[in-house]
């Protein structure tokens, strides 16, 4: 090997050197899970999860990209979170947006959009509950470029996060009718049972107030809004303040 050749080998063996040194992302990225957190029991007999995303519909979406796509969180969480416990009837789960675009100056803005539709035997709706969540995040320095696989998949814990205390959040306000205990029985049954076996005729019936509840079972009930004092909740929907760098 002449001269120039051996220095050109190991000129092209220093920037491969410096390339793998630059490049700090983790080549492995930790499976999500949710089966951690209390699961919410529905008076159904059957649960159903469906993308319902149309192909293309947010232009320049990135969400694939992630090591975890968004839309397999979701489905995920559905999966490990929402148990049909009842005797009959169907929830069905669907996925309405699940997207990451990457705006100027190196920011990325995801979105979530989900639906729960309780329906009867015969296909009635008889019940509906939505869910929005919106983050933007813009990663710090040295976190290489904005929409790497390590920043996208960041970006999607941070919208799980949300998502979660803001399903829980919204099933309780607006389908409380449809919740059940782990045996299968519904909420309000709970209720009149024990109102009709109290041996206080002077007692007060008993509330929905002051019965266990199937979501927060410790009655310790924390909104979105409360739970981050800097984000603004509307009616389904839930955006948090601009993340600069989150570690998680």
């Amino acid at each position: 090997m002449s001269f120039f050749s051996a220095r050109k080998a190991l000129l092209a063996g220093m920037l491969l050197f410096v390339a793998g040194c630059a490049d700090n992302e983790p080549q492995t990225f930790a499976p999500l899970d949710y089966s951690y957190l209390p699961k919410i029991h529905l008076n159904v007999g059957d649960l159903k999860i469906q993308d319902a995303i149309k192909p293309d519909s947010v232009p320049g979406n990135i969400a694939g990209e992630s090591p975890v796509p968004p839309v397999d969180a979701l489905h995920l969480m559905a999966e490990q979170r929402l148990l049909p416990s009842g005797s009959d009837g169907t929830a069905i789960f669907s996925i309405d947006r699940a997207s990451i675009l990457h705006h100027a100056g190196g920011e990325l803005a995801g979105d979530m959009n989900v639906h729960i539709d309780i329906l009867s035997p015969t296909g009635q709706k008889l019940g509906v509950a939505e869910a929005h969540v919106s983050r933007e995040f813009t990663p710090g320095s040295g976190a290489g470029n904005s929409d790497s696989p390590a920043n996208l998949y960041k970006l999607t814990k941070l919208m799980m996060q949300d998502m979660n205390v803001e399903l829980e959040f919204q099933i309780r306000k607006n389908l409380s009718d449809w919740l059940a205990d782990a045996g299968g029985a519904a909420a309000t049954d709970a209720i009149k049972s024990q109102s009709l076996s109290s041996s206080n005729n002077n007692a007060k019936p008993s509330t929905a107030a002051d019965a266990p509840d199937a979501i927060f079972p410790a009655g310790t009930e924390t909104t979105p809004a409360q739970q981050d004092p800097g984000s603004k909740l509307k009616t389904g929907f839930l955006k948090l303040p601009s993340s600069t760098g989150s570690s998680l």
